[in-house]
């Protein structure tokens, strides 16, 4: 895919204004005809090849418009190979309209999303199906409430207004796509069919009459994944999730996350409560999907009050205490190449911005935890990926990062570090070296907390307290990493000293050792 060589906030602008084609057959496309301009036709440029207007050219297997009249759509059909598929955007013209004049010029299996925000004025979070009862009914129950008293105030009137404009066909703007009937080789059936023809093989259940699902396209970066929630019209709860890679460089990624959620799994029979079950890691059409169970809850930062914060951090804690059961030893210094390549990472990162005593004092410290055991590290575990079910459970989302092999102690200060930083607002404000240093300071209201929960687990190890310092310094320096790449992506290069000086982790390391 092109577009590697732009900055990250260029690139994924152009993206982002695409994220459509995970609605169709295949995410890439391989010719494009296009009657789209501005920064639609930039996109669409990006994902494929796009066909010369006039002249002789070969028969595309995706067409592109915005609001296009009768003529238009006629030259687009006849610019399809059998089977291809057409994208339109429509901004004053309701479902039933769109499929109609879709339907009349030729094309047929209409579908019509709603996507929000506005395209082109804002990189769109969801794509709504507006045939589905389902879909609509999900995003209202799971929407976040406000946390201002204003917003709670207009957020229920809001909703039911946005409700009796989905039920009415009043929403806009309307997305559709389409096929051009045919067999041809550019004949392809949706994921969707991919999922009901495989669904009784994953021990889902009978066969459903009909699956919808709702696309989420938010993520800051290029390397966020699309991700499908999939219904079972008319049931809100949805039951399968699909994620797709924006680019190929997060392929990766989610081959990491079938192997994890596989290992995970064989933990114990039944796999690891609050664990989605990997149902398949595939290429689907030529193009990469891991497909998985659906969890659900509510995120627990949107559960996070003065009240709440010490069941919230104890139940996180106790949740990761589970998988100490599961721990293996290491033999006699078995974790030295895992900390000698995390400081190496580190000083080829960020050397030219740290201090080389600190450093030494680093390398000193780590060299204490050579021989802690094995446990499985979700490595993000955190407020946004640890979500709060129905019956009080929890459950965790994204293991895109673990390490079945890692170490002990890292996940938790992880948690407990931004639990603090959402409960304190600094990751809004700034202030996220004041807030560690309060997590740290057994005086205060969320330095008790942590004390209690470090206190809980370091038991459940007996692991010696002089560890947990170095087991600190070693989080930061491992998710330092994810810092440096994003850096990198940010100017498609080496990042500059300054930018350097950005980084979170960085900050929190040099806390760490000022503590």
């Amino acid at each position: 895919m092109p577009g590697r060589d732009l900055p990250e906030a260029s690139r994924n602008r152009l993206l982002r204004r695409a994220d459509w084609r995970f609605l169709l057959p295949t995410p890439m496309p391989r010719q494009v005809v296009s009657l789209a301009r501005g920064t639609l036709a930039d996109a669409v440029g990006l994902i494929a090849p796009v066909a010369a207007q006039s002249g002789p050219a070969p028969a595309a297997d995706l067409a592109v418009a915005v609001n296009p009249p009768a003529a238009d759509l006629e030259a687009l059909l006849g610019r399809l190979e059998p089977g291809g598929i057409c994208y339109t955007e429509w901004y004053a013209r309701g479902p039933a309209d769109v499929r109609r004049r879709l339907e009349t010029a030729g094309f047929e299996q209409v579908t019509t999303y709603w996507p929000w925000p506005w395209p082109g004025l804002s990189a769109a979070w969801f794509w709504v199906p507006l045939e589905s009862q389902a879909a609509p009914a999900f995003l209202l129950t799971t929407r976040l409430r406000a946390r201002n008293a204003l917003r709670r105030a207009i957020d229920g009137p809001l909703r039911a207004l946005w409700l009796r404009a989905q039920r009415s066909g009043w929403l806009r703007p309307v997305c559709a796509v389409s096929r051009k009937p045919g067999d041809g080789t550019a004949k392809r059936g949706s994921i969707l069919e991919w999922l009901r023809e495989h669904w009784q093989a994953w021990d889902l259940g009978p066969v459903p009459d009909r699956l919808t699902w709702l696309l989420l396209t938010r993520g800051p970066r290029t390397i966020s994944k699309a991700v499908g929630l999939v219904f079972v019209e008319p049931d809100p709860t949805p039951r399968v999730v699909v994620k797709r890679p924006r680019v190929p460089e997060a392929e990766s990624g989610l081959r990491h996350e079938a192997a994890a959620l596989t290992g995970v799994r064989a933990l114990r029979p039944g796999g690891i409560p609050g664990v989605p079950r990997l149902l398949s890691y595939a290429d689907v059409d030529g193009y990469p999907a891991l497909v998985e169970t659906a969890l659900t809850g509510q995120p627990l930062f949107a559960l996070l009050t003065r009240a709440s914060y010490r069941d919230l951090a104890l139940r996180g804690t106790d949740w990761l205490i589970g998988l100490l059961v599961h721990r293996t030893a290491r033999p006699a210094g078995g974790a030295r190449p895992l900390l000698a390549t995390a400081m190496q990472d580190f000083e080829r990162a960020f050397g030219p911005v740290t201090d080389p005593p600190q450093v030494r004092a680093t390398e000193q410290l780590l060299a204490s935890l050579c021989d802690l055991p094995c446990v499985v590290e979700q490595r993000d575990f955190s407020p946004w990926n640890v979500h709060v079910a129905a019956d009080g459970q929890l459950v965790i989302f994204d293991w895109e990062s673990a390490e079945l092999n890692g170490m002990p102690m890292l996940d938790l200060i992880y948690f407990l570090s931004y639990l603090a930083f959402f409960y304190d607002g600094a990751l809004a404000s700034g202030r996220v070296r004041e807030s560690y240093r309060r997590n740290l300071d057994p005086s205060s209201f969320t330095g008790r907390v942590h004390r209690e929960c470090v206190e809980r687990y370091a038991a459940c190890l007996q692991l010696d307290r002089s560890l947990v310092r170095p087991l600190r310094l070693l989080t930061w320096l491992i998710h330092s990493r994810s810092d440096y790449r994003h850096l990198t992506a940010d100017v498609a290069g080496t990042p500059a000293p300054s930018a350097l000086r950005q980084s979170l982790f960085l900050g929190l390391w040099e806390e760490e050792l000022r503590a």
